[in-house]
């Protein structure tokens, strides 16, 4: 799977990806809204392996993110499959390096899965998922068109859910 926009790549993981990943993965930053906090390089790989997986199992999953003019990873963003509400749903997640925030990566990555999950995967709709604190990535899932549907409680921390259904 490859997926390419203005500015990146979306591409499935590879095992030696946990290198560039690991220190993105490590940063408070980036991890301040992350049920699990930050991850050592072991789990880092762990979670490479996950997403791997969920390729095999369910022909997508959390992807790379390159920028295309430096050849770097600086994240990741895809769709997984996730347990809210004692239902298995279809949920779009995102995690980027600082230095890139600001900037509509994480927007335009999301867009590119979003767009591939309904026309390739055939989608009804796709949810998103956040603490209400994490106001960045509200404001991806809002420009994304996502709308707040109801709170839930999400590996017991208060998320806020929302919405975004195919127009197809």
């Amino acid at each position: 799977m490859w997926l390419e926009t203005q500015r990146l790549v979306l591409r499935e993981f590879q095992p030696a990806d946990w290198q560039p990943l690991a220190p993105i993965l490590v940063n408070p930053q980036v991890m301040k809204f992350s049920l699990t906090g930050i991850l050592s390089a072991s789990q880092t790989q762990e979670k490479i392996e996950s997403f791997i997986t969920s390729y095999k199992k369910f022909g997508f999953g959390k992807w790379a993110v390159i920028l295309k003019e430096s050849n770097e990873l600086i994240g990741y963003c895809g769709i997984a499959v996730e347990q809210i509400d004692n239902k298995d749903e279809t949920e779009i997640g995102y995690r980027l390096e600082p230095n890139f925030w600001g900037k509509g990566l994480a927007t335009e990555a999301a867009s590119a899965a979003i767009q591939y999950g309904f026309e390739q995967l055939k989608f009804p709709y796709i949810l998103g998922i956040v603490e209400r604190a994490n106001t960045a990535s509200v404001r991806v899932l809002e420009k994304l068109g996502m709308r707040y549907e109801r709170k839930t409680i999400f590996h017991n921390v208060e998320m806020d859910v929302y919405r975004l259904n195919c127009k197809n």
